[in-house]
């Protein structure tokens, strides 16, 4: 495949740095757009020559090979079905779906029709946390607990942020990107303690979690929905044998090397976002596996094990049971 054609479901924010990364490649060619906003898909259409479509299958009829859904979270599921049943190689925004259920559903189809499937958890691939990986799976720090947190300064900005129907809910924003870090840090969870209550909004705005993974490290997790911003509102904190590992955001990544030792500081503040918060890597990273019918390194799977923890989160709410175990 010498150039790989590339259709977007979805024409904001999020599809736009997507856009401008694949632009950049001389094997891609962004080739099509679905986008209800007439306005976005003509600026989409005028920037890039792509053809403004209104179905995937007329997408698929013209020789696209790739899309990518960017579209609002409540309708990923029913254009990544589509997408896959008609053979795209598919890379999804997360959250993949909004609740557990179409999580299972979908990774089941994925795995039936054996298609290329990426999940879009970019913070996999942001420096401060590739950092932290490389440390962990170097031996240099062992990790034996971990504190977590993920803040959100305001819930009404953007307004639709609060709406479940259209989210799935707080948790299926920023912070799924945090449980997804668990799992790449620490591996797969084996049971939770959850609490919540509805502080300042109509909805769940503020959650304390404590976690045990299968390897037996044990963390804090919480997030809240109505913090001011006050910085740095996303931490990882790793604590080994008198060794940590904490960040600021995407910013920077602390590495203390012992009681006495020094910290060594990685500061990525003048780095373009796109490449600190691991957007350029996924893009190039996807587009190579479509090329070469590779398996992504963030499947579906991990795309649904990552809404298998928030989902579980709100039902222990619904059903006031906070202790969480996960059979598997």
């Amino acid at each position: 495949m010498d150039k790989v054609k590339v259709g977007f479901v979805g024409g904001g924010f999020i599809a736009g740095i997507h856009m401008e990364i694949l632009s950049s490649r001389d094997d891609v060619e962004i080739a099509g757009i679905i986008e209800p906003d007439e306005n976005r898909a003509k600026s989409v259409s005028e920037k890039y020559g792509a053809k403004v479509f209104e179905k995937l299958k007329d997408m698929k009829d013209a020789g696209i090979d790739a899309v990518y859904i960017t579209s609002p979270n409540f309708t990923h599921f029913l254009y990544a079905s589509e997408a896959v049943e008609l053979g795209f190689s598919v890379f999804c925004e997360k959250p993949m779906t909004i609740n557990y259920e179409e999580a299972k559903a979908l990774e089941k189809l994925v795995e039936e029709k054996g298609v290329i499937f990426q999940v879009g958890h970019n913070r996999r691939f942001a420096y401060v946390y590739k950092f932290m990986k490389e440390k962990i799976e170097k031996g240099e720090v062992t990790p034996y607990s971990f504190q977590i947190k993920m803040n959100r300064g305001e819930l009404k900005n953007p307004p639709w942020v609060s709406d479940r129907k259209y989210t799935g809910g707080f948790l299926f924003e920023t912070t799924l990107h945090l449980f997804d870090m668990v799992r790449f840090l620490f591996g797969d969870l084996e049971e939770m303690y959850v609490f919540a209550k509805k502080s300042v909004y109509d909805d769940l705005d503020d959650w304390a979690i404590l976690m045990k993974t299968k390897s037996g490290v044990i963390g804090t997790f919480t997030s809240s929905a109505h913090t001011s911003w006050m910085i740095p509102f996303e931490r990882v904190e790793v604590y080994g044998d008198h060794v940590m590992l904490s960040n600021d955001e995407m910013e920077k990544v602390y590495y203390s090397k012992g009681l006495n030792s020094e910290v060594e500081i990685r500061d990525f503040m003048k780095v373009d976002f796109k490449d600190k918060w691991g957007y350029v890597e996924e893009d190039n990273i996807f587009i190579d596996c479509v090329k070469e019918g590779k398996t992504p390194p963030v499947t579906v799977h991990d795309g649904a094990r990552a809404i298998e923890i928030v989902d579980a989160c709100y039902k222990s709410v619904e059903k006031g049971d906070p202790h969480v175990f996960f059979r598997r």
